[in-house]
């Protein structure tokens, strides 16, 4: 007996699925076409629409992340830099309690981590600095901590764009998901409403594709992660 696509295979295959249904029923016209436009015609018009949404949504994100983590590597790049020269304006020292009140856990305390949130960090960073009462940092701390803040700036900009983008990325992905559940369950009422016209089970599978039981399932696609930091 021929099986209609599972819940659990992924919205892809539940859109093709559902689409040469509704193409193959349009076909035969009639009756058979009239149910598949009840069950079937508002779904896929949903995740031809969706499709196109994800896909722009995709290359958005992408670019706007890329350009985040460049922005991350170049705050990273001056955190090390403006680390370097505190050491070596206090003498290169062994222990500081000065150099560790401001980096406290070293320069990687600042530079790992989310890079949507780092800019924050740096704010923190920079307060250090300037709160710093070490005599041979008092005449830079200033310059440093603005260097710090400046960095900061252009890396929260990359977020603030990154971020949305990446939120819309997800929303969309789950709606694909719950949208292809709802075609999935289309494609089962169809099977039922085809039976009930006297179909046979290979009538029916000749205008809903068989799914073989135990093939070609896939696992439920989960929302997107949020965005790996640089490494």
């Amino acid at each position: 007996m021929g099986s209609v696509v599972g819940r659990s295979a992924s919205p892809d295959r539940i859109k093709d699925a559902a689409f040469k249904t509704l193409t193959n029923a349009r076909a035969r016209g009639g009756e058979i076409q009239s149910l598949a436009e009840s069950r079937l015609a508002e779904t896929v018009g949903a995740l031809d629409t969706n499709e196109q949404q994800l896909t722009d949504a995709r290359v958005k994100d992408d670019a706007a992340h890329a350009a985040l983590l460049a922005r991350d590597e170049e705050s990273d790049l001056e955190i090390a830099t403006v680390s370097d020269e505190i050491w070596n304006a206090m003498g290169r020292p062994a222990q500081s309690v000065d150099y560790d009140l401001i980096f406290a856990g070293g320069k990687k305390t600042w530079t790992e981590g989310d890079p949507a949130k780092q800019p924050h960090l740096m704010g923190v960073l920079a307060g250090n600095i300037r709160n710093t009462k070490h005599p041979k940092l008092s005449a830079r701390k200033e310059e440093w901590a603005g260097r710090i803040e400046k960095k900061a700036a252009v890396q929260t900009e990359a977020a603030t764009v990154a971020e949305p983008l990446h939120a819309r990325l997800t929303g969309l992905t789950m709606q694909r998901r719950s949208v292809a559940d709802l075609a999935q369950l289309a494609l089962t009422r169809f099977k039922r409403d085809l039976k009930n016209l006297g179909m046979s089970e290979a009538q029916i599978h000749e205008i809903i594709p068989d799914t073989p039981a135990g093939n070609g399932a896939s696992p439920v696609v989960p929302a997107p992660a949020p965005k790996p930091a640089a490494a």
